[in-house]
């Protein structure tokens, strides 16, 4: 099968760098009355393009990628754009990388240039996992490869029955049901068996072993529970979440069970580094890094969830925020929608005007 060609990718990777994370979080797009298309980069307009984006995803390290109106893949960064496929290949961004999937051929944007990690992608399955640090695919050997730390791993000779991946860990079933992980550079075994089910993120794998009681990978290290397996339980950064045997909505962290609010949640929501849940009393309440914060005494009309950050519109429409562990105001004046990407806020005030919050300063495009 015919490969498309990159081009122009010389200036690009002797121009970027995206190993670490830059200061600044604050990108997103906007459109111009004439659909012209822009990027708001640290508070300042660049235009990008002159027709409407058929998609696009932004990294927290100020990247974005994008597919223009005649289906090329595209990259904008620090002001420039740079043209990455002729194609319309899957591309795909986490906190840290960008990566596509073009035809059989997995690439990576590692260091300052673009890694081939696979030339033979198994198609036919939805075989690939990636995340903040873990790139793995099953190639059309059915072999299992992991790429970490800027090398590529074959874990598993054989197909495996499933796998699911967390920002720096991998949990998967081998061929002859071993429950296995990828952790820190290393596959260690788990269970000889198939667990009924489990959840994985950042440095932690739940599940439910064969005499019904949850378990924790967190760290590296089992830890055994007498916690009966509740019939709702959710993973987040490094925490679970749970229904507990008397219905009590509980969160795990750090080795201690601590009892958010006695009865199920009305609404519940949880991303990253934040559980956000509404209890029956109409309370608005997150939890983060370990404190329970109460934000309303009432159901805000809307709200959406990332990384740090929970954004949502009181009753009479503005715009307020949690954000690293402190409330904020986004908007004096009412809004009808917005949207957030990372910690960037972009919504309207008034026609063909676009409004953008990010680290607490709203910038304004017209």
């Amino acid at each position: 099968m015919a490969i498309s060609r990159i081009k122009n990718i010389v200036p690009f990777v002797c121009f970027f760098s995206i190993v670490h994370f830059c200061s600044s979080q604050c990108l997103t797009t906007f459109q111009d009355i004439n659909n012209f298309v822009y990027v708001c980069d640290g508070g300042e307009s660049k235009y990008i393009e002159n027709l409407p984006l058929r998609s696009f995803q932004i990294g927290r390290n100020n990247i974005m990628a994008y597919l223009a109106a005649n289906n090329r893949l595209k990259v904008y960064y620090k002001g420039k754009t740079f043209p990455i496929n002729d194609n319309a290949p899957n591309y795909y961004m986490t906190d840290n990388w960008f990566l596509y999937q073009n035809y059989n051929v997995i690439k990576v944007l590692y260091g300052n240039e673009f890694k081939t990690l696979e030339l033979f992608y198994r198609q036919d399955q939805d075989s690939l996992y990636y995340s903040d640090s873990l790139i793995g695919w099953t190639n059309t050997l059915g072999e299992l490869n992991i790429f970490y730390d800027g090398e590529t791993q074959l874990l598993e000779r054989t197909e495996i029955h499933r796998g699911k991946i967390g920002d720096n860990i991998f949990a998967y079933v081998d061929r002859n049901n071993n429950f296995k992980v990828f952790y820190r550079g290393r596959v260690q075994t788990l269970e000889t068996y198939e667990p009924s089910n489990f959840l994985v993120d950042r440095d932690m794998v739940i599940y439910i072993d064969q005499f019904g009681n949850f378990k924790y990978f967190r760290d590296g290290v089992i830890e055994e529970s007498n916690t009966l397996s509740a019939f709702e339980y959710w993973i987040g950064e490094n925490f679970a979440v749970y229904m507990t045997q008397l219905k009590q909505l509980a969160v795990y962290y750090k080795g201690e069970e601590t009892i958010l609010i006695q009865d199920r949640p009305a609404q519940l929501t949880i991303k990253e580094n934040l559980v956000v849940y509404v209890d029956n009393g109409k309370n608005f309440w997150c939890w983060y890094l370990g404190k329970k914060y109460w934000l309303e005494r009432y159901v805000p009309l809307s709200f959406v969830v990332d990384n740090d950050i929970v954004v949502y519109q009181d009753l009479d429409g503005r715009l307020k925020a949690f954000y690293y562990g402190e409330q904020v105001k986004v908007s004096d004046q009412m809004v009808d929608k917005y949207k957030l990407y990372n910690e960037t806020v972009t919504y309207s005030i008034q026609p063909y005007q676009t409004k953008v919050w990010c680290n607490k300063k709203t910038f304004t495009f017209e």
